[in-house]
């Protein structure tokens, strides 16, 4: 990881319409060729961190003390699917906001929360 020292980190939650259309094959390279580029450009300015595009299958919610109630998800009723994450060193919120609004799943329907991480002392 080519992080700026000391720059605060902010989180990227990627999220897509629950209905989007499936890409074609081709599609999909054309998509992945832009993210890849964006996460290149990113790298080569010290500010990703990390991030994982997550997979399209079922999780579990777990609520209440323990855990105790297990439930499946994502839910029918989502509008929106969590696709991934991503972890980015940025001097400011605004800047944060700023690099996310390259993402390339905006142009697709897509949003993304950009939310700080808090530094926790080790």
């Amino acid at each position: 990881m080519s992080q700026k020292p000391g720059a605060p980190v902010y989180m990227f939650v990627f999220r897509n319409p629950e209905n989007r259309p499936e890409p074609s094959p081709h599609q999909m390279q054309q998509i992945f060729e832009k993210w890849m580029a964006w996460i290149h450009a990113m790298k080569a300015k010290g500010q990703y961190v990390a991030g994982e595009p997550l997979l399209d299958r079922p999780g579990k919610v777990l609520r209440g003390p323990g855990g105790a109630k297990v439930t499946d998800g994502p839910f029918a009723e989502a509008k929106e699917i969590v696709a991934g994450y991503m972890l980015i060193a940025a001097s400011s919120f605004e800047a944060a906001a700023g690099i996310a609004q390259g993402c390339p799943g905006l142009a697709m329907g897509g949003t993304v929360e950009v939310r700080q991480v808090m530094s926790i002392p080790t």
